[in-house]
């Protein structure tokens, strides 16, 4: 396990509206990078008044600094920001629902694989924000991280009667002209699973979509979006992967149910991945879009 190192310091700091709003995101996202707040908040320009803010936040306690291993061994190391116990103290002053069970503490024990994997996730739920704000027929109804999913996980059984239980990374949900909707499961995949986990995971999805999502979140709109970082040579496994278990199950008319592309986590265009033919169907030659403008 890569050792992760944490700085936090504890001074006095007087709230304004910009830090508000940082400690009030970090609730809803759990861990974000410098360049994350900056996306969701501030202009492209502006990375280095953000990053003043979160020292800032930090030395005065309301944050911890988490510092990642590189992936290089030159340049600077990267880091993830997380809320630290002061902050967490405001939020519950602002009358504001801070889960029981969330203590800083435990951030310590966080691995890079997981960091990595939950900053994937959010770069895309992010995205999804990004996207609506600058699509006036499209509005973000709901946007549901992992944290907030694995409070009720669900329990479902596969053909052969075997328990898979299923936690999807986020939920998206799109509403286009204020009517029609469009929800998404999100799959990230940073390359790490086998062939042999990854079809058991889509045997658990298709049990998950046969009833438990719709109680769940009480509809019937579901695509599951499967997200890898891990390049196009992983994206085309991972298709002929679903294939072959959608075959074995003999599913293979629920192929629609699954589209898959592959990403920069650092480097998401919100408008290219939501309207850019860059997604992939199982048993399908053609590249499709997310969503249609038109």
């Amino acid at each position: 396990m890569k050792s992760i190192a944490i700085t936090q310091h504890n001074s006095a700091l007087s709230i304004t509206p910009a830090d508000d709003y940082i400690l009030k995101v970090l609730l809803r996202f759990r861990y974000l990078a410098a360049r994350q707040v900056c996306a969701l908040r501030y202009s492209a320009g502006s990375l280095t008044r953000v990053q003043a803010i979160l020292k800032r936040l930090t030395d005065s306690g309301y944050l911890q600094r988490i510092w990642l291993p590189r992936r290089t061994p030159r340049g600077s190391a990267p880091s993830v920001y997380t809320l630290a116990r002061k902050g967490l103290n405001y939020l519950r002053a602002q009358g504001i629902d801070v889960p029981a069970r969330y203590h800083p503490s435990e951030q310590r024990e966080r691995t890079y694989l997981f960091l990595a994997h939950t900053l994937a996730v959010n770069d895309v739920l992010i995205a999804a924000e990004l996207f609506c704000r600058r699509e006036p027929r499209y509005a973000l109804a709901a946007s549901v991280p992992e944290h907030l999913l694995k409070r009720s996980p669900a329990r479902v059984e596969d053909e052969a009667g075997r328990p898979i239980t299923v936690i999807p990374d986020g939920w998206i949900d799109l509403r286009v002209d204020g009517a029609y909707q469009i929800c998404l499961v999100l799959e990230l995949d940073r390359g790490t699973e086998e062939q042999k986990a990854w079809r058991r995971k889509v045997r658990g999805l298709l049990a998950y979509a046969n009833g438990p999502y719709q109680e769940a979140f009480q509809t019937r709109s579901l695509t599951i979006a499967v997200v890898t970082t891990d390049g196009p040579r992983r994206l085309l496994d991972l298709l002929r992967w679903t294939e072959r278990e959608l075959t074995a199950v003999r599913e293979q008319e629920r192929g629609d149910l699954f589209i898959f592309t592959e990403i920069v986590p650092e480097a998401i265009f919100p408008h290219v991945l939501f309207t850019s033919p860059i997604w992939y169907r199982p048993f399908a030659s053609d590249e499709i879009a997310l969503v249609d403008l038109q």
